[in-house]
């Protein structure tokens, strides 16, 4: 959502703390989706587009690792329309 509003500072912090929830609980369903919206976090920036699609990548492929095919197909999403 604060991507979404055009905060990406806010939005860093967020992730940060999804980070923090994924470590101390260790449900890493969710890992995919995190790191795909780094990526988007990361095009909000305005970083070069080959970090972009690195971290949209490794987000597919954990997402892929991990069965998570919503997130998977999502990260696909994004890496198309890049």
């Amino acid at each position: 959502m604060w991507l979404a509003a055009g905060m990406p500072d806010q939005a860093s912090i967020a992730l940060d703390r999804a980070d923090q929830a994924l470590e101390a609980y260790g449900q890493r369903y969710a890992e995919g989706l995190v790191l795909l919206l780094r990526a988007r976090l990361l095009q909000a920036r305005g970083e070069p587009a080959e970090a972009i699609r690195a971290a949209a990548e490794q987000a597919r492929d954990r997402s892929s690792e991990r069965e998570s095919h919503l997130f998977a197909r999502r990260a696909e999403k994004f890496l198309a329309e890049l």
